[in-house]
Order: structure tokens, then C-alpha cells, then sequence
């Protein structure tokens, strides 16, 4: 028997379409058997609505619960956290579908649907997906306004309107809101990178390493300066920088005696000698302002050009000139930093720290051992060594490849002497242990190099395929000096790009070049681009610090009575506009569907000569209408009849399909009278 406030038919697509989008994203990254829960349940429920099958049992659904939250522990080791927490909220907004009859029991789904829409912006929280979460709100909202109208009252489509209005109605507030609250940590800074695989440059450096991440054109991160943009040849973002090598893989390393107080500078405190040293050796160069947006990597060094001066929020410097998070970059991260130009950094080395820098394992690479010895002998200067060697890699056939061959054992003869064939991981690994060999410290430095400009929005693009490395040495009266080995085998990558080398060396395209790089389609996705980075910018870059600055330019000093006076201001002005827009079209609204239908029928009849038809009856009209086109007597005779018979229908308004009826009698009407 049906329920007193059962649901609908024509508000369940928009229920069913709501649930089928709300946990699309978490179905895309969460186990498999939660889409097969899905599906059997929206099987179950469609099945139901069309009287094949029964509501299921309280027995039936305690084990459905059961098995979900069994299910839910078992592929994620836990209940708690964002993502357990999120995939078992998810599944049990879907099972709430089975138990849907009645208007209170689609309250209840509604509701937890809102709920499980914010937990979409706890793992993305770009523009797009932003669009996505409205789109969800609005399928919500269409289904709590469909479970207020019974099945003769309204049709599907109308709903959509509704909601959409409502929704309009509450964006004023909500930016309202938004710009004056107080800017507290969003709920989508909890860590949520259980799980979830890293991206980037990894702490440690192995042949192949870094011609992988070539294969991903995923954002790495954007840069935004605040003048001109540094040639390409400039941009050398720095990373990590590796300094043991255990004959194959290169890894992070310090001295011993170097705790984290004499590596690490937070910008709180005394500085250390070196950070002080570094402030008045760049006092008067010149240098790049920009800001940084990280795009998740779930690690926590950052990227800038070379020598940066940060500002200290959330990250610290270190010693060898790279940046850290104190927290692993689970979402976007935003940072603003200062980098100087051609600063001579000639820090003594300390013996323990000289040591690391010239280590080598005791055995391997004889061949290059030899050679470095060879240039030794030749060269007492060591950047005359340094020169030799670079030009030693120029003119030898060596070539710059996506896809290198294996080396073999021995990574370094390997590729010094046999294949020759490498990326730039392979040149800046080989060259360090030339140098070392050589009797010069030496270290390898991974980051990023270059990156697509924007035009629209004049910011840097880098993606994982300009993943680069490079390498550092140290020379006397200079200090650490910039060398990239590669560059000197193809010089086109730090001045084109890895695309335009590939591209010059006939290599394979990287990823999203072909119908990517099409003219209408490269000018969508810099569209795009450019609506992403405005979004990261100005709305999740709008934190505490930067609601002071601009509310300071309107309000001078920012103090809570004057903050508390402007938000009752604004609340106040969207009252009254909002009271005047629903005074002012309550006149022509407040009309009935038939009111309005006949009103069009007259203003038809105006623009063709009948003058005040809206002040006849529908019998005075139609006789007037057989005086003057005679041909149009039998269809406005059969108006007035379809007219009349609506007007007086006792107890219930017109339908949706009468209505329509009548709409096309009209049009037919106005049609024979010409």
C-alpha cells in the first residue's frame, strides 16, 4: 500500500542522477566492489519503483551494512580518516536509496548528500572540480524541490529551474561570507596521502628515474612573476640535491655532525651563519619576485630558481639553497619567494663535508676513473678541468634520448664508453663522478628546468616532462657553480625545452602533443589553464593574510566592531534587494497558467489590429475573430472551447498536458488569422 508521503516519480531521476554524480569521484578512486554496490543498488531500487520487487528486510539490511563496513576495513585497514571515512559515508548514502518511501525518509538521503558533495573538495579542489560540486548541488536541489509537488502538479524538467534559481539566490551571501568571515584552515588541509601514490622528483636518483616522469604531462606546478619572466635558459628550478652514490643510485646526505639547526633555517629565530652570509652576499643583486602554486605531490621540497629568499610560511630553507614544507604537499600549495642572480656562494667546505663531496664506492667505473685522472694531469686548474670535461662531452658522439638504452652493471662506463645514449639523469650522474674522480666536489641537483609560458594569464606552466638534472661543483674562490653536462650535448634543451629538442632530434612526441597541440584545441586547454590558475590564486589563495591586506585597503585598521558593522551593512542591503525583486514581479506572476495563456493570445491579436481583446470575454473574442478572418473561426472556436472547459474544471488546476494542449490551439489560432 502506498505510503501517505510517498516520493514522487517525477523527482526520483533527479535523486537517482544526484547519487550516480556525488559518488562518481569517490567510485574513480576507491575499491572496485563499491561500484558493484552501486550498481546493485540502483538495479534494486529502479526495480522497486516499478513494483518488481520488495523493499528489502531489516535482516537484508543490516548485512548490507555489515558487509560495507567489512568491506570498507578491508580495503582500507581502518575506519577512520579521510579516505575510509569518505568511501564509508559514500556507500551509505547509497544504501539509504533502498530505504527510500516516504518524503522524510528523502530529507534524510538529501541532506547526508550534501554532506558527501564537501567531502569531494577534501582530495581536489581545482576550478573544475569546483563545477563538478555545483552540478552535484544542483541535482540535490532538484530533488528537494520534486518531492514537494504530487504527481500531478509537476512535471521533471521544472525542477531543474527551481533549483537553479535557488542556488543564484544564495551565491550573493555566500561571497559575502566568504570575503568578511575570518579565514580559517579549510577542512581540505587534513592529510590525505594515505594511499595515494607520489608524484615528482623522488629523494633518490637511478638511471631512468627521471626519463619516466617525461612519459606524464601531469602539473608539476605553476609560476606566476610579478615582472618580466626570466629566459628560458634561466629557468632552472632547484629541487633536491644528491650527494651519496652507491655506485648506481644517487641519494640525499650530510655530515654527520650537521643537525637540522645548522641545515635549516625557518625564518624564526637567530639565523644561522650561512643564511646570514647568504643575505649580504645577495644584498645587491638583482633578482625575480614570484609566487608558486604546488600542485599535490604528497612530498614536502618545493622548487624555485636558483638562491631563494622565501617567505617563511609553512616552509624553511636549507642549506644547499632548497626548499622544504613542513608538512608532505597533499594539496595545492601556494608560496611566494624571492630568488637572486649570479650570487657567489664560496662557503669553505669543512673537511667532513669535502669528504662527502669527493666520495666514490671503492669499486666500479675504472675506465672513468682513468679518464678523470688523464684530465687531471693535464689540468691543475679546476675550472680548466671543469671546461675540458664539458667539451669532452660536446665533441664525443654522445645523444640526447627519451628512451635509453640499458647501460649494464657498471651505470657509468656504461654509458661513458659503450651506449652513449642517455637523458639528462645519465649526464649529470656520469659528469659528478668524473669530477669527484677528478679530485673536485661535486653533487647532482634534480628539479625542473623551463616551462610553458601562458600567454592569457602570463604564468609559467611546468609539467612532469620538464623534470630535469643537472650538476653542481665546488671550485676555489667561487664556491658552488651551476653545470649542466647536458647542455653541452644538447644545448636546445635549456633553450627550447624538452619539446623542442625531442622534436629537433626527430624523437617520439611527449605526451599531449599530436591532436593536443592542435590550434583550437592548445587554445581551450590554455583557457583552461588560466581558469585553474585564477582559481588557485584568487580563491584558495585567499587566506588569512591576504583578507588583512584587502580589507585594510576599505577599512583601514580591521577590528572586529567594524568587520561585524559591514557584514550586518551587506546582509542587510541582499534583504532589501532581494524583498524588492520578489514585490516587484509578484504582479505578473501571482497569474494563473490560464491567465498568462490568454494574455499571450491577446498581445497575438494586437500586433495584428484587434485592439482592448484583453478586456473581452473568450466568446466576444472569438466572435470577433470570425468577423474578421473568417478562416479562423473553427480553430477559435475549438480555443474557446479547451479554454472554457479548463477555466471551469472544479477542484483541480489544469494539468502540465492540457496546458500544452491549449499552448498549441493558440499557436495554430494566431496562424489563421492573416
Amino acid at each position: 500500500m502506498a505510503r501517505l508521503y510517498q516520493v514522487p516519480s517525477h523527482a526520483r531521476p533527479w535523486l537517482t542522477a544526484a547519487i550516480l554524480a556525488i559518488s562518481l569521484p569517490q567510485l574513480l578512486r576507491g575499491p572496485f566492489w563499491q561500484v558493484l554496490l552501486l550498481l546493485a543498488i540502483l538495479l534494486w531500487r529502479a526495480l522497486m519503483d516499478r513494483q518488481r520487487a520488495p523493499l528489502p528486510g531489516r535482516w537484508i539490511r543490516v548485512l548490507l551494512l555489515l558487509g560495507t563496513v567489512g568491506g570498507i576495513y578491508l580495503s582500507f585497514g581502518r575506519l577512520i580518516g579521510p579516505e575510509a571515512g569518505t568511501a564509508l559515508i559514500t556507500s551509505l548514502f547509497a544504501l539509504k536509496y533502498l530505504e527510500l518511501v516516504g518524503r522524510r525518509d528523502a530529507y534524510v538521503l538529501i541532506i547526508i548528500g550534501y554532506f558527501v558533495c564537501a567531502t569531494i573538495l577534501l582530495f581536489q579542489q581545482g576550478f573544475f572540480v569546483f563545477l563538478y560540486v555545483c552540478l552535484c548541488l544542483l541535482l540535490l536541489t532538484a530533488s528537494l524541490v520534486g518531492i514537494h509537488y504530487n504527481d500531478s502538479q509537476a512535471r521533471s524538467r521544472q525542477h531543474l529551474g527551481k533549483a537553479a534559481v535557488l542556488l543564484l539566490q544564495a551565491v550573493p551571501l555566500a561571497v559575502v561570507l566568504f570575503v568578511l568571515v575570518p579565514r580559517l584552515p579549510p577542512l581540505w588541509n587534513v592529510h590525505t596521502d594515505q594511499g595515494q601514490a607520489r608524484t615528482g622528483m623522488s629523494d633518490t636518483m637511478a638511471p631512468g628515474q627521471v626519463s619516466n616522469l617525461a612519459e606524464s604531462s601531469a602539473i608539476a606546478f605553476r609560476v606566476q612573476f610579478d615582472g618580466e619572466v626570466p629566459p628560458y635558459r634561466q629557468r632552472y628550478w632547484r629541487g633536491l640535491t644528491y650527494s651519496w652514490f652507491d655506485g648506481r643510485t644517487w641519494s640525499q646526505a650530510r655530515p654527520d655532525d650537521w643537525g637540522d639547526e645548522l641545515t635549516f633555517y625557518s625564518g624564526r629565530g637567530t639565523p644561522p651563519l650561512w643564511y646570514r652570509d647568504l643575505l649580504r652576499r645577495a644584498a645587491d643583486r638583482p633578482y625575480w619576485d614570484y609566487q608558486v602554486i604546488m600542485a599535490p605531490s604528497q612530498r614536502r621540497w618545493l622548487y624555485a630558481l636558483n638562491t631563494p629568499v622565501p617567505e617563511f610560511d609553512g616552509l624553511v630553507l636549507a642549506r644547499d639553497r632548497h626548499l622544504v614544507a613542513t608538512e608532505p604537499v597533499s594539496g595545492n600549495f601556494r608560496y611566494r619567494v624571492r630568488s637572486y642572480t649570479g650570487v657567489p656562494l664560496s662557503e669553505p667546505l669543512a673537511p667532513d663535508q669535502r669528504a662527502l663531496m669527493l666520495s666514490l664506492p671503492e669499486q666500479g667505473f675504472p675506465r672513468a676513473r682513468e679518464l678523470a685522472s688523464q684530465w687531471r694531469r693535464q689540468y691543475q686548474d679546476d675550472s680548466a678541468l671543469v671546461s675540458a670535461a664539458l667539451d669532452w662531452f660536446g665533441n664525443e658522439p654522445f645523444h640526447y634520448t627519451l628512451s635509453p638504452p640499458a647501460v649494464g652493471p657498471d651505470v657509468v662506463d656504461g654509458f661513458l664508453f659503450n651506449t652513449r645514449r642517455g637523458f639528462c639523469e645519465h649526464y649529470a650522474s656520469s659528469f659528478v663522478v668524473l669530477m669527484r674522480a677528478a679530485g673536485i666536489p661535486a653533487r647532482v641537483v634534480g628539479g625542473y628546468q623551463g616551462g610553458e609560458a601562458n600567454p592569457m594569464g602570463r604564468h609559467l606552466l611546468i609539467r612532469q616532462y620538464d623534470a630535469h638534472a643537472w650538476a653542481e661543483v665546488w671550485l676555489p674562490g667561487r664556491g658552488w657553480v651551476e653545470v649542466d653536462p647536458t647542455a653541452a650535448v644538447a644545448p636546445e634543451r635549456v633553450e627550447l625545452g624538452l619539446r623542442g629538442s625531442l622534436s629537433q632530434a626527430g624523437e617520439a612526441r611527449l605526451p599531449g602533443d599530436g591532436i593536443g597541440r592542435l590550434p583550437v584545441l592548445f587554445q581551450l586547454r590554455q583557457w583552461a589553464d588560466l581558469l585553474e590558475f585564477r582559481w588557485q590564486s584568487w580563491v584558495l589563495g585567499y587566506d588569512l593574510e591576504r583578507q588583512n591586506q584587502w580589507l585594510s585597503r576599505w577599512l583601514g585598521a580591521v577590528t572586529p566592531w567594524r568587520l561585524a558593522m559591514l557584514l550586518l551593512t551587506l546582509a542587510a542591503l541582499l534583504v532589501l534587494a532581494t524583498a524588492l525583486i520578489m514585490f516587484r514581479g509578484r504582479g505578473p506572476r501571482s497569474a494563473t497558467p490560464l491567465t498568462r495563456e490568454y494574455r499571450r493570445l491577446a498581445r497575438g491579436l494586437s500586433k495584428r489590429g484587434v485592439r482592448g481583446a484583453e478586456r473581452l470575454s473568450a466568446t466576444q473574442l472569438c466572435e470577433r475573430i470570425a468577423r474578421r478572418w473568417p478562416a479562423a473561426e473553427t480553430p477559435a472556436r475549438t480555443w474557446r472551447e479547451a479554454f472554457e472547459r479548463l477555466a471551469y474544471q472544479q477542484d483541480t488546476a489544469p494539468s502540465i498536458g492540457a496546458l500544452r494542449t491549449l499552448r498549441r490551439q493558440r499557436r495554430r489560432l494566431l496562424k489563421a488569422c492573416r
